[in-house]
């Protein structure tokens, strides 16, 4: 199963339990045991926690897939461009001496 499926699959689950969430909180309005602000109040709190856990997972699945990559001795976007950024200017250099050379 590929990350971004896994990452699919975690999003509908949770947007599965705050719909549980939510028809249960509706049913207990319902019957008086809980008013819509209350509801409301704990649904909000929900989404909100689930958000800041979302992020959190993010960080650390970023740090482990780094942590991945320095072990496995793969080069990094940041190594790819510092690259691309060092044969650029040595393409500028070798245009320059190439044209002092012409003279």
């Amino acid at each position: 199963m590929a990350l971004q499926d896994i990452f699919k699959n975690m999003i509908f689950a949770c947007l599965g339990m705050q719909e549980v969430l939510k028809d249960f909180l509706n049913d207990l309005v319902k019957r008086g045991k809980m008013s819509e602000s209350e509801a409301a109040k704990i649904v909000n709190e929900f989404i909100s926690k689930s958000e800041e856990a979302k992020e959190s997972f993010k960080e650390n699945f970023k740090e482990m897939i780094e942590k991945a990559i320095q072990g496995m001795n793969l080069a990094t976007r940041q190594d790819l461009e510092n690259l691309k950024s060092t044969i650029n200017e040595m393409n500028l250099r070798i245009s320059k001496i190439e044209e002092k050379l012409k003279e």
